[in-house]
């Protein structure tokens, strides 16, 4: 079957990762192809059911679009109804008149940077047959997913089957577990069912050794809307879909590790989901979500690389401080070019907190179908990790494979990596001996700062943190100075002006002069969180409905501007009317009464 699906011309080419491609056939076929092998690693095919054969029709309709092309705005557009019907989306793309105006394909949904239709009409019908959509967004945390819409037929004419093969290996069916970050930093998890299986990279075995460093590729397959009655016919390496009148969302995807897997598969969740209205509150799927500001902005730690003089055992560790990420994939670091293969072990070791110590193994099917997942361990182990202002080490201990990249190779300085969200990791490596560490501390500058010195520096902080979450219970805010916007009303731009301050005396302000605490000292720096403020500025409806954001960064001391010309966060013009905008600084505020006029 791979043989004749790859002896097809294929109308599109997803280019899913470096070594990877998927390749959609004329007859809603989809093939995983590596770069180094014509062998695929997954093919599936539309099988029909009157005649028990692969569907080879000739009278088959398909077209490449993207998301926005005309006559596919969609979701929070204001051209979603093309054809100005007061219906969206009901005219598929599929080369037929389906809401019989006398048009073709005038107000369908295009989705994703890279959506391939494709229809396949049934025997003795003009309007009736199977219909895919595979979607591709090339997003870099998205990109090795393929999303699948597919559906159609009916009872007279027979329904067809969506089959996916595996390259070998068998399905197995398994839960997942991912947990990720909102667009205003709250921890969001995701469990579902999905189908998985593991396979050799290059195709040439698929009896090698399952934990060599970068050998392995895992493969999922999801249900996307788990509420509905679809389901898998599991036939050992095969998956079976019985598609009938409507649609069913699926995904396919690639991940080199079992942990971004599960976070792709949770990815995939929420774009399904999509995003509602903050207009009208319409549900709209097939949108990628925000990431999370705090995320795209934390700073990589630095990571340095000790091997054990008697044992060669490698430890990989960094010091996260506020402001940084250590949330990371331990399978997949790269020192010097070279693959570290999965630790034995990971520690982490929060300040104030208690330690945490994961015994880590690489990750196989036989664990899966014994049970065992570290993906759960590892979310609640590690939790105080996803917050972004903690402080401490975390380090992943290394059974020895080969010999430490030499210190004086350019690519040697650095760590390679992928954090848990998806993000990829490249930061600096400093490389010692235990030996030299111990010579580096007792030879160590009177300019460096003792363990004292940092624990007292920690300690004050958290005192004077402290103090201003007391101040807060006692009507403490932001300064209305910080927060300025010209002019006032406006009809077609409005500057925002805001400033990041540095004393106390300008940060804040209190109610009355008997509810400022008098231990603060007000000509002192503000202890920000991470020694820099999440800083964001948004626009509010009079009732509270948040409708775009202007602005969202860790930002040092000093005077910033954002415009806002009126629209929300999909372009649309806000009526005439009062509108806020808040300024938020780490835990405080302040908000500004805007007045627009059209």
């Amino acid at each position: 079957m791979a043989a004749d699906h790859r002896g097809e011309e294929p109308i599109h080419r997803f280019h899913l990762m470096t070594d990877l491609s998927g390749d959609v056939d004329p007859s809603g076929g989809l093939v995983f192809l590596p770069a180094a092998s014509r062998t695929p690693l997954l093919w599936t095919e539309l099988i029909s059911l009157t005649d028990s054969r692969r569907r080879r029709n000739t009278n088959t309709f398909h077209a490449q679009v993207t998301d926005g092309a005309k006559g596919g705005h969609r979701g929070f557009s204001s051209g979603a109804d093309d054809d100005r019907d007061a219906r969206v989306d009901e005219d598929p793309l599929d080369g037929i008149d389906n809401d019989l105006d006398g048009l073709i394909d005038e107000d369908f949904a295009a989705i994703s940077d890279a959506m391939v239709a494709i229809h396949l009409a049934e025997r003795g019908s003009e309007t009736r047959g199977l219909h895919l959509e595979y979607y591709h967004w090339a997003n870099p945390l998205l990109s090795s997913a393929v999303f699948l819409n597919a559906g159609g037929g009916n009872e007279s004419a027979g329904r067809g089957t969506y089959r996916i093969h595996s390259g070998g290996p068998d399905w197995l069916e398994t839960r997942i577990n991912s947990q990720r970050h909102t667009v205003t930093g709250r921890p969001e998890k995701q469990d579902a069912v999905a189908f998985v299986c593991q396979v050799s990279r290059n195709a040439s075995s698929l009896e090698q050794d399952p934990c060599l460093p970068g050998s392995g590729l895992w493969l999922g397959v999801m249900i996307l809307d788990q509420d509905l009655s679809a389901r898998f016919i599991l036939d050992r390496d095969a998956l079976d879909l019985s598609l009938g009148g409507n649609p069913v969302p699926l995904v396919i995807c690639a991940a080199d590790s079992w942990m971004q897997l599960n976070r792709l598969l949770g990815d995939a969740g929420r774009v399904y989901e999509g995003m509602t209205d903050p207009v009208d509150n319409r549900q709209v799927h097939w949108i990628v979500p925000p990431a999370c500001s705090a995320c795209k902005t934390a700073s990589a730690p630095v990571f340095d690389l000790v091997v054990d003089p008697e044992t060669a055992a490698m430890t990989l560790g960094a010091d996260i401080a506020p402001g940084q990420c250590g949330f990371l994939d331990p399978d997949l670091f790269r020192v010097g070019g070279r693959l570290l293969g999965t630790p034995r072990e990971i520690r982490w070791m929060p300040d104030g907190g208690v330690e945490s110590v994961i015994t880590w193994n690489c990750m196989t099917t036989d664990h899966l179908r014994d049970g065992s997942s570290p993906a759960a361990a590892f979310f609640l182990a590690l939790s105080s990790l996803q917050d972004h202002q903690t402080r401490g080490r975390i380090d992943f201990i290394f059974d020895p494979r080969s010999e430490v990249p030499e210190s004086d190779s350019d690519t040697a300085t650095e760590v390679v990596g992928r954090y848990l969200d998806g993000r990829h990791l490249r930061t600096a490596l400093v490389t010692e001996s235990p030996v030299e560490s111990e010579v580096r501390e007792d030879h160590a500058s009177p300019l460096d700062p003792s363990p004292e010195s940092v624990e007292e520096a920690t300690r004050r902080y958290a005192e004077d943190r402290e103090r201003i979450l007391e101040s807060k219970r006692h009507q403490l805010s932001l300064s209305p100075e910080l927060l300025v916007g010209w002019p006032n009303p406006f009809n077609d731009m409005i500057t925002i002006r805001f400033t990041v301050p540095r004393t106390m005396k300008d940060a804040f302000v209190w109610n009355n002069d008997k509810d400022e605490p008098s231990q603060i000292d007000l000509e002192g720096d503000v202890p920000w969180q991470g020694g820099q403020p999440g800083v964001s500025v948004k626009i509010y409806s009079i009732n509270g409905q948040e409708l775009v954001t202007l602005h969202s960064a860790n930002l040092g001391v000093g005077e910033y501007t954002a415009q806002w010309n009126g629209t929300d966060a999909f372009g649309r013009k806000v009526a005439s009317g009062t509108y806020f905008c808040k300024l938020q600084m780490d835990d405080w505020s302040v908000t500004r009464r805007l007045v627009f006029i059209r």
